[in-house]
This record gives structure tokens, sequence and C-alpha cells, in this order.
């Protein structure tokens, strides 16, 4: 479904970007612009899911008012606010070419990540909540 494709594109991103930022450590004199590009692209995804979770909950299938509501929550802080404030710290933090911090990071941000593509898989394919 396109619910999780984005999920799924953002998740392989965030692995992607922490990969990447190994790869800084070990090979300092990189250019920073594909770590850049990469966590840009993140970023505007999980924007986009934000934009996505509130049209959904002015549609009324999303998880507010469902009984579903602290999973919703839970997606929305943990799964979606989280890891844009992460994913901006990381492209700062890579811009600055601070490369163990982006990579510290971007480890964080891979876990919200991946907690909120598993909350949101749950809640659509278990209770049919667009989230």
């Amino acid at each position: 479904s396109d619910v999780c494709s984005s999920d799924l594109a953002v998740t392989g991103g965030a692995f992607a970007a922490m990969v990447l930022a190994h790869w800084y450590l070990v090979t300092p004199k990189l250019p920073e612009a594909p770590l850049l590009m990469l966590s840009r692209a993140i970023g505007t995804v999980i924007v986009l899911q934000i934009a996505l979770f509130a049209v959904w909950q002015i549609a009324g299938v999303g998880g507010f008012g469902s009984g579903w509501d602290f999973f919703a929550i839970l997606r929305l802080l943990v799964g979606l606010i989280f890891p844009a404030l992460l994913t901006y710290a990381g492209w700062r933090t890579a811009a600055s070419r601070s490369m163990e911090s982006a990579t510290g990071l971007l480890y964080i941000d891979l876990g919200a990540i991946a907690t909120g593509t598993i909350l949101a898989a749950g809640l659509f394919f278990g209770a049919g909540i667009l989230v």
C-alpha cells in the first residue's frame, strides 16, 4: 500500500544515511554533499508524512477518537516529530563536518523512524487506521 511505502522509504533512507555517515568516519576526506542530500530527502518525506497525518486526522480516518489515541500520539511524537528534529540536527552536524555527531544522531533517528514505522503498520493492518 502507498501508506506503508513512504514509511519503508524513510526507514531505508535513514538506514542508508547512518551507513553513509559511518563511511565518513573511516574516510574523512569524502565530500559531505551525498549525506546532506540524503538527509534532506529523508526530512522531506517525514514532512510529507506529518502533513498526511494531519489530513487523515481531519478526514476522520486517523487514530484520534478511535480508541487508539495513545498509539496515534506515539506515532506523531516518536515516529514523526522526533525523527524530523533528529534528521534536521543530523543534517546540520553533517554540514559542519562533525561526522561523529551526525552518525550518532542518525543512529537515534533510525531507531525512532523504525519505531514509527512499526506503529504505523500495526495501526494500519491491525485496526485499519491511517497514521
